[in-house]
């Protein structure tokens, strides 16, 4: 069966590359650019008509995950923002709070009308209040879409034969002061990877303080594009342990002989 499959996955492989892809695909690479300014100055078009600058979006600890797409996209990004609403649901921190959000539409033909709608239905998904301001769904002109873009090396295309954009599927989490920090890749998303990415994008201030541990226990793996166990981070973590109890057992000795008098 397996053998049946992979042949099925060979031969349809080998049908689009003979039938050719878009020329659309050539362009939607993504550049990762960690560490590297978002530029906070871009105007957008909120869900409430305003016009609004991303800087008004980043305040205190509180790192950002960043959504690049579009809101007539007949299924990737819809299935992007699910997976990034379930992953974040399930990752026991909550919106406004411990983290912030951020969906940019690449379409700028696009109203602020139709990202409210789209607002709605995702917040619900959240558990959130459909009007919550600590995840902005917003618009924009292409000059203003592009340069964020390129920012964060996000690369899209439109293609004419089929009138639709076409992007990879990518999350990015960004720090409290709009630096890129981690790309997630995918439609789907662990809730410990999307934890671990927000907690060390905030520095550990965001989380609890055994999320902060962890931390330090997974590493995050360019390779597989997941965070992974540290092997050393664990052996460190352990040794810390046995140390802290080392030294707490020679402190409970150390007084029981000070009143028996064995000391002198």
């Amino acid at each position: 069966m397996k053998a049946f499959i992979a042949a099925l996955g060979f031969l349809s492989a080998a049908t689009s590359a003979a039938e050719g892809l878009p020329a659309a695909l050539d362009s939607i690479e993504i550049t990762e650019q960690i560490g590297d300014q978002v530029p906070l100055s871009l105007p957008f078009t909120s869900s409430a008509g305003r016009e609004t600058r991303l800087a008004e979006f980043f305040s205190g600890d509180q790192p950002m995950v960043l959504i690049l797409a579009y809101y007539r996209c007949p299924m990737l990004c819809n299935l992007v923002i699910s997976g990034a609403v379930k992953a974040l649901r399930g990752s026991g921190l909550k919106l406004g709070h411990d983290y912030r959000a951020v969906t940019v539409s690449i379409d700028p033909s696009e109203t602020f009308e139709l990202a409210a709608t789209r607002k709605a239905g995702h917040l619900q998904a959240l558990g959130a209040p459909a009007d919550d301001p600590s995840w902005a769904f917003m618009v924009g002109s292409e000059p203003q879409i592009r340069a964020l873009a390129k920012s964060v090396g996000f690369g899209y295309a439109y293609d004419e034969e089929t009138k639709q954009y076409a992007h990879a599927a990518v999350v990015l989490v960004l720090t409290p002061r709009g630096t890129i920090s981690r790309y997630l890749y995918g439609v789907e998303f662990s809730p410990r990877d999307m934890k671990l990415a927000l907690v060390e994008a905030a520095d550990g201030k965001v989380g609890t303080s055994l999320d902060r541990i962890l931390l330090r226990c997974f590493k995050y793996d360019a390779a597989l594009r997941k965070y992974d166990l540290y092997v050393w981070g664990v052996l460190k973590g352990g040794a810390l342990v046995v140390f802290g109890m080392l030294a707490t057992l020679l402190a409970v000795l150390w007084r029981r002989e000070l009143r028996q008098g064995t000391i002198r």
